[in-house]
Order: structure tokens, then C-alpha cells, then sequence
């Protein structure tokens, strides 16, 4: 109830600001000249910053000679390390990715008004960010309206939260707001030459002996499950995590169906759910929980028939590398945050779930808990990995 108050109260300042910035904007002359040098702001998250890949593809065809910066935090930016859409980065520091000082904030104000950009792209909700581009001085300010907290850009893209859209959808709508064209938009990460060969020296070194009973050839037999995720510095959310005895029973099951080689990635603080799933298999899987960069991740994703998981960034990033993605989800939107593309499916029981997880249109995790998840069964996936593996065998 509290952060329910909160959020009305903030919604209320946010629509009376909106008001005097759209009076003040009346008054000036409007900007219409090619943009030659922008910003993309989105400090946080991983799987956030990887949806909004589409942008920077769609902002690099529509403006090929402009210089595009993107301003993120530390933790996310490694995401982007090698997109060659991409030609500087701002370390956002502790803004947009949890608690931060009023110091922080203006000195980044500061440091994005040096740079003198002529476009601001922001894709983040949070109306200090959207004001954090005010303050930088930028004459064209682009992001999302919901309940007023766009008040302070030029060019306000209003949310329909009656009709929910996946968030690269959601992002993709700045850049429509701009007139500018989206054309077949996909997710993207590009593992560098080096963690390539390291995949490849690792998979080389465990690969399975092919057996005709099995379907796939053995070239295409390792499936990595990821079974942690949910833990971010935006937020902390176990429940989306579904139950270790479930991801071990579908790896059973691909091993013993498929011939597969199941690998457990993830993070250090993965460790625990990945133990947990590796002790109930039947059959050994290779754990590399803790022992991959992500660039090491995502080349290893490239060698993969499947990825399994849970909602969370390296979910995304399967998906950013084109491989066939199975994501578990309970407390949160499946429509929103779901696989994007056409290889990806999303298992999910309870529809109404989110409803009761989250603040409308916010992204607030206020009273979450582990029965949506524990509502999906073995055979719910099951059926999901099998369809997005039979749709792989008719391409």
C-alpha cells in the first residue's frame, strides 16, 4: 500500500511537470536537423540493455555518419563491448542502477553537457533519467510518457498498458517517434575472435560420441540451462527462479531423448541453484557455473542446440546470438520480457500473475512470491523444448 501511495504521488508531480515543460516547449524554435552526435540512455539492466540493441541497429542505418554514444553502468555495459553500432561509452556510475548521490547525478549531468549532443534517446522510465538529458542540455529529447514521468522530453512517446507490448517493441517506439524506420528488428551481441576460440577448445575437448539413435548430430547435441538469474543491482526477484528438480528432470530427458550434453552456466551467485539441479540429475552434466565471461557465455551459446532458463539477461543474450531459447517465467510478463524473435517460447500458468507481482507499468515488484513459477510442470516444458527443437529441424 505504501509503494502504491508512492507511486500515485509521484505520478501526480510528474503530470503537473509535464504540463510547464510542454508551455515551455511551445515557446521554442523546434530542431529538425540531422542529428550528428547521440545519446542512448539506459544504465541498467543486462537483459534490459540487450533489448535495446534494435535501437542502436535501427539509430546506426537511419544516421550512418553520426557519432552514437550509449551512457550505462558498469555492470551492463559489457553487453554492448563489441557492438559496432556503438562509437563511445558513458559510465553511468551508480545513476539508474541503485542508490546514488545528488553529487553523482549532476556530475553526470555535467559530464553528457561537455559532449554537446544534438539527440538524446532515452530508454529508461525513470523520470530522472529523462530529466538527467534536460540538464545535459540536449534540444532533442526522445522516451516514453507513463503517468506524466516524460515530462521532460520533447518528444513523448505515449504507453498503452491496457495492451502490453515486448519491451524491444517498447524501446522501438522512440525510434518510430522519430519517423525513422524499423526494419527486421532482432536482438544482438557479437562475441569477440577470442572467446570464440575458447568455446571452440572447450566443446572440442568434451564433445559426445555421436550414436545414430539419436536425432541430432552430435555437432548440435550441447544444451546449456541456465537455472539461477533474477539478481541485478535493479533488483533482486528469486521468485522468477523455477525449481532445481524441474530443470533436472528436462535435462534427463534431452540427454536420454537427444543424446544431448548439458552444460550449467551462469554466475558465482548462481552456484547454489546450479548445485542443487546437478544433484538431481541422473546423468553428469559440465558445470561452468562462475567460469565464463559473457562474452565466453554467448560464444558458447553459438555451439548450442538450446538454451533453458529462467528469466534474466543471459536468457536474452541466448537470444541475441540466434539459438533456439526455452524461458521459464512466473511473476513476470512473458508478453513484456519474453524470448524476442521467433525462436524463443515462453512457458508460463498463471496469466494473471503479473497483475499481482507488479505495479502497472512499472516494473515494482511489490508482493512476489513462488507460487506462479511453481505452477509450471516438467511437461509444460517439455513440450516447449520440443517444439522449438522440431521447428529447428524444419529450417
Amino acid at each position: 500500500m505504501q509503494t502504491a501511495i508512492k507511486d500515485a504521488l509521484l505520478t501526480l508531480v510528474c503530470t503537473l511537470l509535464a504540463a510547464l515543460f510542454m508551455a515551455r516547449q511551445r515557446l521554442r524554435r523546434p530542431t529538425s536537423a540531422t542529428p550528428t552526435n547521440i545519446l542512448v540512455l539506459k544504465p541498467c539492466c543486462l537483459g534490459d540493455v540487450l533489448m535495446t540493441t534494435p535501437v542502436i541497429a535501427a539509430l546506426r542505418r537511419a544516421y550512418p555518419q553520426a557519432r552514437i554514444t550509449y551512457a550505462v553502468g558498469a555492470w551492463s555495459r559489457s553487453v554492448l563491448v563489441g557492438n559496432p553500432n556503438i562509437d563511445d561509452f558513458v559510465d553511468c556510475g551508480a545513476v539508474g542502477s541503485g542508490p546514488y548521490r545528488l553529487a553523482d547525478y549532476l556530475a553526470l549531468a555535467q559530464d553528457l553537457r561537455r559532449r554537446q549532443f544534438d539527440l538524446a534517446v532515452v530508454l529508461d522510465r525513470s523520470p530522472a533519467l529523462g530529466f538527467l538529458a534536460f540538464l545535459a542540455a540536449i534540444p532533442r529529447r526522445v522516451g516514453l510518457d507513463s503517468g506524466g514521468r516524460g515530462f521532460a522530453h520533447t518528444v513523448r512517446v505515449a504507453v498503452d498498458w491496457q495492451h502490453p507490448k515486448h519491451e524491444a517493441d517498447l524501446y522501438l517506439d522512440r525510434v518510430r517517434a522519430l519517423s525513422l524506420p524499423v526494419v527486421n528488428p532482432r536482438l544482438e551481441f557479437f562475441p569477440a575472435v577470442s572467446d570464440r576460440a575458447w568455446a571452440a577448445a572447450l566443446l572440442t575437448s568434451c564433445q559426445p560420441v555421436p550414436e545414430t539413435r539419436y536425432p541430432l548430430p552430435a555437432t548440435r547435441s550441447f544444451v546449456a540451462i541456465h537455472p539461477g538469474g533474477a539478481a541485478n543491482p535493479g533488483m533482486t526477484l528469486l521468485a522468477k527462479r523455477w525449481q532445481p528438480e524441474g530443470f533436472a528432470a528436462i535435462a534427463d530427458r534431452l540427454v536420454e531423448t537427444y543424446g544431448a550434453q548439458i552444460i550449467l552456466v551462469g554466475a558465482p551467485s548462481d552456484a547454489e541453484a546450479a548445485e542443487a539441479v546437478r544433484a538431481a540429475m541422473h546423468h553428469e552434466p559440465l558445470v561452468l557455473v562462475g567460469k565464463t565471461t559473457l562474452g565466453q557465455l554467448a560464444a558458447l551459446y553459438e555451439n548450442c542446440m538450446l538454451m533453458l532458463g529462467n528469466d534474466s539477461g543471459v536468457m536474452h543474450l541466448a537470444v541475441a546470438v540466434g539459438i533456439p531459447v526455452v524461458a521459464v517465467f512466473g511473476p513476470s510478463d512473458a508478453r513484456v520480457y519474453g524470448p524476442y524473435g521467433p525462436k524463443g517460447i515462453a512457458v508460463r500458468k498463471d496469466a494473471q500473475c503479473f497483475g499481482r507481482c507488479f505495479l502497472p507499468g512499472r516494473g515494482i515488484a511489490v508482493r512476489c512470491d513462488r507460487r506462479c513459477i511453481a505452477g509450471v510442470t516438467v511437461d509444460d516444458v517439455w513440450a516447449a523444448v520440443q517444439t522449438v527443437l522440431q521447428r529447428g529441424e524444419a529450417q
